[in-house]
């Protein structure tokens, strides 16, 4: 960030601080509560920003990168604490349909924490580095964080009748961006910044599929004799991950005491697939009965490597844009909007490839209905400098719903959400800054009444023989003939950040 009126001094403490305090904010591995798949405080949760001069910019907007001087690196982490609920609505014991006064599927809670020491880094890490070339012209950056990112983890049992296993038992989605920047400066207050990037996808997904669905049976509802279940992990290394490349830029521009920037981000381009894929060859899969899926005969006289998954799924296209006014030296007011494309989620897409599958009742493709919204994540912050040292501030966010009320279930539990965040920054010594903030959100409960998920299409097109025109065909195609996600859902997320910044 740049201050008007405020000595050089102040104005590289606030670009190291913002950025250092940035980047912990931003790991929280489950993401903090957002949009399913968003990390909403990418680079931090605390002074980042469209117009704000530091390295969190290469995400916020790369433009803004040319407001750096000198040589930077940031490290950068968080804790993060999610608490999710979900309270399943009765159900006919026959064919699954809700069903007032009927059999409970009961509730269930996850609790996900997780920490940024992991290789490689993230979910929500923030590694950068910088330098201006010795000038105010040209700006390059180098940093590695992860964007869109989803963790949840429900509690399994025994006896198998979790009541979120048709939507999720684990979710582990993680898209790792590796992003070299390059800002310009044209006359004295106008930027423009580019910043492409390279995407590694990976991830787990673990749940049920209720197979007497398959053969159009209503004898028992959701019995877990009929299941079979899936535990597909592609690992999280970069040598496990499918790769694609983004395209990003911005503009930044100052008047007087006022700040713009505008940046645009892509969905991930260049794949096999539209969107990201996920290749999982460390899978579990078992059949109905409890009886893993084998290979007879695999290496070394191990049945293994038996069933190989392809999972495909769409990421948005970002719109960030922002104002910040300086009120006076030391303090000032920004606004800023994020605009996610989210409507492009349309569905999560599960190819299985083995031999053995077929004899074991086990489908070779499943698909999860996501109908995402558009998102729009508005947020007001205002900062204040106290004895040139020591940056406080106090910031409100509010984000709309990627998911209709009817189409929330326990691998996309979404709805209007509320973010108030108190933020720190503190110069140690003359080249060192260290941050810390809090974010608490709230997610009100949400009740999915009716479901877009209906069972009964699935018996409807097994005993329609698979008809591509009938209706309860059409539904399974699309990934809505699962079992009822009826229900009321909750969620809140706190998150503790900590960063630092090197200057030299």
């Amino acid at each position: 960030m740049r201050f008007r009126n405020v000595p050089r001094r102040v104005r590289g403490a606030g670009a190291v601080c913002a950025a250092a305090f940035a980047g912990l904010s931003g790991v929280g591995g489950g993401a903090a509560v957002a949009s399913p798949l968003d990390d909403p405080h990418v680079g931090g949760l605390t002074f980042s920003g469209p117009t704000s001069g530091n390295l969190a910019a290469i995400y916020w907007n790369p433009a803004a990168l040319g407001l750096m001087r000198g040589n930077q690196v940031m490290v950068a982490g968080a804790t993060h604490f999610a608490t999710t609920t979900v309270t399943r609505a009765a159900i006919d014991p026959t064919t699954g349909a809700p069903l007032a006064g009927g059999l409970a599927p009961g509730t269930a809670t996850a609790s996900d924490m997780s920490q940024p020491v992991q290789w490689p880094p993230g979910p929500g890490s923030f590694l950068g580095i910088s330098t201006d070339l010795g000038g105010d012209r040209f700006t390059l950056a180098f940093a590695t964080y992860t964007p869109y990112v989803q963790q949840i983890r429900f509690p399994t049992n025994a006896t198998g009748d979790e009541p979120t296993r048709y939507h999720a038992i684990e979710v582990d989605l993680r898209n790792l961006a590796l992003v070299p920047a390059l800002a310009i400066r044209f006359g004295s207050d106008f930027r423009v910044g580019v910043a492409p990037g390279f995407m590694f996808s990976t991830g787990r997904l673990a749940f049920a599929h209720n197979t007497a669905l398959d053969t159009g049976s209503t004898s028992a509802a959701e019995n877990p004799g009929a299941d079979a279940r899936f535990d597909l992990d592609s690992g999280h290394g970069l040598g496990n991950a499918k790769f694609s490349v983004t395209l990003g830029g911005g503009i930044y521009f100052r008047r007087r005491a006022l700040e713009f920037g505008l940046a645009y981000s892509s969905r991930p381009l260049g794949g096999d697939v539209p969107g990201v894929e996920v290749a999982a060859e460390r899978n579990t899969v078992t059949a109905p009965g409890g009886a893993a899926v084998t290979c007879p005969g695999g290496p070394n006289g191990r049945s293994e490597r038996c069933v190989f998954a392809d999972i495909n799924y769409r990421l948005p296209d970002v719109w960030i844009g922002g104002v910040t006014l300086h009120l006076r030296p030391g303090l000032e007011v920004t606004a800023m909007v994020r605009w996610l494309w989210f409507h492009v989620h349309d569905r999560v897409d599960i190819r299985l490839t083995g031999p053995t599958l077929a004899a074991a009742g086990i489908p070779e493709h499943m698909v999860f209905s996501r109908g995402f919204n558009d998102v729009w994540d508005t947020r007001v912050r205002v900062s204040y400098w106290l004895r040139e040292r020591v940056r406080l501030g106090a910031g409100l966010r509010f984000e709309t719903s990627a998911v209709d009320a009817t189409a929330v279930n326990a691998a996309a539990v979404d709805g209007f959400k509320v973010e108030p965040m108190v933020l720190a920054e503190l110069q140690l010594g003359r080249r060192f800054w260290i941050s810390a903030g809090y974010g608490f959100t709230y997610m009100g409960t949400v009740t999915a009444s009716p479901s877009v998920f209906d069972p009964t299409l699935a018996t409807a097109c097994a005993k329609a023989g698979g008809d591509v025109g009938n209706p309860g065909c059409q539904a399974r195609a699309s990934g809505r003939a699962l079992p009822t996600a009826q229900g009321t859902y909750a969620r809140t997320v706190h998150d503790l950040g900590l960063s630092m910044v090197a200057r030299f």
